[in-house]
C-alpha cells in the first residue's frame, strides 16, 4: 500500500518542531514567526474590529483551529532569493504538498496551511519580493480554489473591519498558502474598484462552491451571485468600443 507523504518528506515543520529546534539563523527566522502566528494572528485584537472591540474572534479566524488541529506548517525558504521571481518559484512548490498532506478529504481538510519564510528578503525588499509577487500571482492562486497570504513588517494591507489595523505587519518575510473556504467572500467581495479583476476574483470564489466543505450558506451564494451578475454587466460595458470609435470618428 502507498504510504501517504508526511510533512517531513517536503521539508516542513511544524510548531511543536520549531520550539525543539537549536539556535541558528533560520530557526530564528521560524521561531520569530511562529510566535507572531502564535500570539498575534491566531487571537483577538481589540484593534481588529473597533466598534466590536471585547470580540473573541482571532486576528485571522480560520487560523486558531489550524493551530488546534495540528495542519500549519512552515518552512524557510531554499535557494538563492535574488528576484521576486525566486519567491514564487519557492511557494509554487509548496501547491502539491498542500494537496497531498493528509487530511486530503473532508472538512478538516480546508485548515491545511503552509507557511514560507523568506529571512533573506530585507526590509527594503520586502513591497517588490512579498507585495510585488502576490500582486502578480494571487490571481492564479484564486483560479487554483487557493489563497496566498503576504506578510513582512511594513506591509500597507489594512484590517477589513478597521483601516487603522495592519493584520499583515511581521517580524519575518513571509507568503503562506491554503484552500479557499466559505469565509473568503469578506476578502473576495468587497472590491478593488477595477471591476475586470473583481470579476475574476468573485468568478473563482463562485467556481470552488462545489469543492468547499462547508459551502457558504446560501445567502452568502446569492449575494456572491448577484455581485457576479453586475461585475459582468460592469466588466462588459468597460470593453464595449463606441459605434464612432468604430468609424475612426473620434481617432
Amino acid at each position: 500500500m502507498t504510504r501517504s507523504p508526511t510533512a517531513q518528506s517536503f521539508d516542513l515543520l511544524t510548531p511543536a518542531e520549531i520550539d525543539e529546534l537549536p539556535a541558528s539563523p533560520d530557526a530564528d527566522a521560524l521561531k520569530k514567526m511562529l510566535a507572531w502566528v502564535r500570539d498575534f494572528i491566531a487571537k483577538p485584537n481589540p484593534e481588529r474590529d473597533r466598534e466590536n472591540p471585547d470580540s473573541p474572534t482571532a486576528v485571522c479566524r480560520f487560523m486558531p483551529k489550524s493551530l488546534t488541529m495540528g495542519l500549519t506548517w512552515f518552512t524557510v525558504a531554499k535557494g538563492p532569493i535574488a528576484a521576486p521571481d525566486d519567491v514564487i518559484r519557492v511557494v509554487d512548490a509548496y501547491k502539491a504538498p498542500l494537496s497531498a498532506l493528509e487530511p486530503t478529504s473532508g472538512s478538516d481538510a480546508k485548515y491545511k496551511t503552509i507557511i514560507v519564510v523568506f529571512p533573506a528578503v530585507t526590509q527594503q525588499m520586502a513591497p517588490q519580493f512579498i507585495d510585488g509577487t502576490h500582486a502578480r500571482a494571487s490571481g492564479e492562486y484564486k483560479a487554483d480554489a487557493l489563497m496566498l497570504g503576504e506578510f513582512h513588517a511594513d506591509s500597507q494591507k489594512r484590517g477589513s473591519h478597521n483601516p487603522a489595523f495592519f493584520p499583515l505587519r511581521s517580524p519575518v518575510p513571509a507568503m503562506a498558502i491554503r484552500f479557499m473556504v466559505a469565509l473568503d467572500h469578506v476578502f473576495l467581495t468587497k472590491g478593488t474598484g477595477n471591476p475586470m479583476e473583481d470579476l475574476k476574483d468573485l468568478q473563482a470564489y463562485t467556481d470552488a462552491f462545489s469543492s468547499m466543505e462547508p459551502p457558504p450558506s446560501e445567502k452568502v451564494q446569492e449575494m456572491a451571485k448577484i455581485l457576479l451578475g453586475q461585475l459582468e454587466v460592469m466588466a462588459r460595458r468597460a470593453t464595449e468600443v463606441p459605434p464612432d470609435t468604430e468609424d475612426g470618428l473620434l481617432a
